[in-house]
């Protein structure tokens, strides 16, 4: 039987998979970030090359883009030749289920008390699902997990080749730019060790200093090995506009009034309240870890995500320490954690995974299409087809939320105003663009600056109403009009 029963781990995985799986529609339509996202890493699968300026659009073509996703946009790419999107979301619901599943792994390894952990992690998803979508961001969700459980045992001296942070690092900075989230985990961890190694030397040995220091050297050097060098780096740190920062919920502070935010905010409390109650005892590394993440969190809520991932195994300790005098609540951990530990029913995930696969791929067969689409509510789904059929000549002005989505369906016959990666288009055309949808004044001289023939806006924008222009095509989600 204990090749069937299933774990703890593998019902956790089950859920947060299927869960994912059910959102896909939702993911989709939050914004079109996935078509670009598809668009270069088919481009990188068809001409074996990979891009390094912008070769999208008509507003910055030529100047320098660095890729610093390009390996999860050829996953990504790759899972849309296979299955369409359905095959995209179902790579992001694996990556995802993946990522929080070892975040209750490591929990209950830390604090071998795997019911407490698996309610952990059950509030650690929730909390970090405000940033479910099918973009390379959730790569980073694996990877930080991965990278914090490699941290943790070298600060509890394990003897792991530390050669293993640095090739991760390697990974990490050719899939996602959230590899300097590793960095500022790793550099917790590292100040953390000078503290105690300050304070009391018999908590941080110098071998472990050594181990650290050795891994994050080598790491930072990874860092810079990708198809553009030190241009991530530069890509990083070039993003720091207010003005850019506020045109998306995802960059601005999490607004605690969404109900969506409830679990975020009961985690930062039960953080607050476990270091308190365990008068501050913590290790300074898993201190500073989580003071960072969540400093972080309220920063920009797209970072919400990272700070459950982070605090959930370093809270499991000190919330199995509280019940010290619970004795009959222990023994039933206890047993709990000696039946999880016997049972190898991993056969359950591999056959959930197997299963939705099979489920995608027989409606792929049957429909010729994904049961998973892009909103025509949201997305000009059909006005892109009437663009299909009826192609434009000339430099388009278009919605930005729409950019990715034009991309995925029009790219190369039509080059876009701008997508939604405001931070390589920067605040000054940004700021243009918002003068011309809103029809601000001094809108039609910015038109003929960059020398617009034909529009596709929301047929409600203030542009659209503006516009004295030949109304090509119109629905209720998109109008296309021509000078």
């Amino acid at each position: 039987m204990k090749y069937l029963l299933p774990r703890f781990q593998d019902i956790f995985f089950l859920s947060v998979f299927c869960g994912a799986l059910l959102l896909g529609s939702q993911m989709l339509s939050i914004d079109s970030d996935l078509g670009r996202h598809l668009t270069v890493g088919e481009y990188i699968l068809t001409e074996y090359r990979i891009p390094t300026t912008d070769i999208f659009s008509h507003t910055k073509s030529g100047e320098s883009r660095p890729p610093y996703e390009w390996l999860s946009q050829v996953f990504f790419a790759a899972s849309h030749r296979f299955l369409g999107l359905d095959g995209v979301i179902l790579l992001t619901s694996l990556v995802i289920a993946g990522a929080f599943t070892l975040v209750y792994i490591e929990a209950a390894r830390r604090s071998r008390l795997p019911v407490t952990a698996l309610v952990l992690a059950i509030l650690s998803a929730a909390a970090g699902s405000v940033h479910w979508l099918p973009r390379p961001h959730v790569v980073t969700f694996l990877l930080l997990a991965i990278w914090l459980e490699k941290l943790e045992k070298v600060r509890e001296g394990e003897n792991i080749p530390f050669w293993q942070i640095p090739l991760l690092m390697l990974l990490w900075a050719n899939l996602h730019g959230g590899f300097i989230f590793g960095l500022l985990a790793w550099a917790a961890y590292f100040s953390g060790w000078v503290v105690e190694r300050w304070l009391r030397k018999d908590l941080a040995t110098p071998e472990m200093g050594k181990t650290l220091f050795i891994a994050g050297t080598l790491s930072l050097f990874a860092s810079f090995i990708t198809p553009d060098g030190w241009g991530s780096w530069q890509a990083l740190f070039g993003n720091s506009s207010v003005y850019i920062l506020s045109q998306t919920t995802e960059t601005m502070p999490p607004d605690f009034q969404r109900s969506e935010m409830l679990p975020f905010l009961l985690l930062l409390l039960l953080s607050l309240l476990l270091i308190i109650l365990n008068r501050f005892r913590l290790p300074a590394s898993h201190i500073f870890l989580l003071a960072g993440f969540a400093s972080l969190s309220l920063l920009m809520a797209r970072n919400i995500s990272l700070f459950a991932i982070a605090s959930v195994p370093v809270l499991a300790v000190p919330a199995g320490n509280l019940p010290d005098k619970a004795q009959a609540w222990r023994r039933v951990e206890a047993r709990f954690d000696e039946i999880n530990r016997s049972l190898w029913g991993s056969v359950w995930a591999v056959t959930g995974v197997f299963a939705a696969v099979v489920l995608f791929f027989n409606y792929h067969i049957q429909t010729g299409s994904s049961f998973n689409e892009f909103n025509p509510h949201v997305f000009p789904v059909a006005a892109v087809q009437w663009l299909e059929d009826n192609p434009q000549t000339g430099n388009m002005f278009n919605e930005f939320n729409w950019g990715g989505y034009l991309l995925h369906r029009l790219w190369s016959r039509h080059l876009v105003f701008m997508d939604s990666q405001t931070d390589f288009y920067g605040e000054s055309l940004t700021r243009d663009y918002s003068q011309i949808v809103n029809a601000r004044n001094g809108w039609e001289a910015k038109m003929k600056e960059y020398e617009i023939d034909w529009v596709i806006v929301s047929n409600d924008s203030p542009l659209a109403t503006a516009l004295d222009w030949e109304i090509l095509y119109q629905d209720e989600t998109a109008a296309i009009l021509r000078k």
